[in-house]
């Protein structure tokens, strides 16, 4: 990869920033704005496309993947991230007090069984079927 494509250290701070207040408003069952906080990110970030830092939150996704911890919904893990991403994600996100907090909270929380059990009553059998007859206009 050209040293121009390597994200600094900065922007790499910034990226894992925005990702970890949207993780924590996600462990914490809180609404948050995507778009809203990738625009603001963007701002801070002009080299970067929109589509860079998508790839990007991916990728940290990826880093928290392999540490064992949950990650944004919205972003599936791509790997191939750079060893400064990995770093500056233990730094600013897995040592937070607020993550982990945040983390075991929703690891505490019960689980919804959707056995077939409790969905007993919900699912029904579709109805059946009736011919439809259709009358022919005109003459025979």
């Amino acid at each position: 990869m050209p040293r121009e494509d390597l994200w600094s250290d900065d922007e790499i701070a910034s990226i894992v920033d925005t990702y970890r207040k949207m993780l924590i408003a996600e462990l914490s069952h809180q609404r948050y704005n995507k778009a809203a906080l990738n625009r603001q990110l963007a701002e801070r970030l002009p080299k970067r496309s929109s589509g860079s830092i998508e790839f990007k939150h991916c990728n940290i996704s990826a880093v928290l993947r392999d540490a064992g911890c949950p990650y944004v919904a919205g972003y599936k893990p791509r790997s191939n991230y750079q060893a400064i991403l990995t770093e500056c994600v233990e730094q600013r996100l897995l040592r937070s007090e607020v993550f982990d907090r945040a983390a075991l909270s929703a690891a505490e929380r019960p689980v919804i069984d959707n056995t077939p059990e409790t969905l007993e009553g919900l699912v029904v059998d579709p109805p059946k079927a009736t011919p439809q007859i259709q009358e022919r206009q005109g003459s025979y």
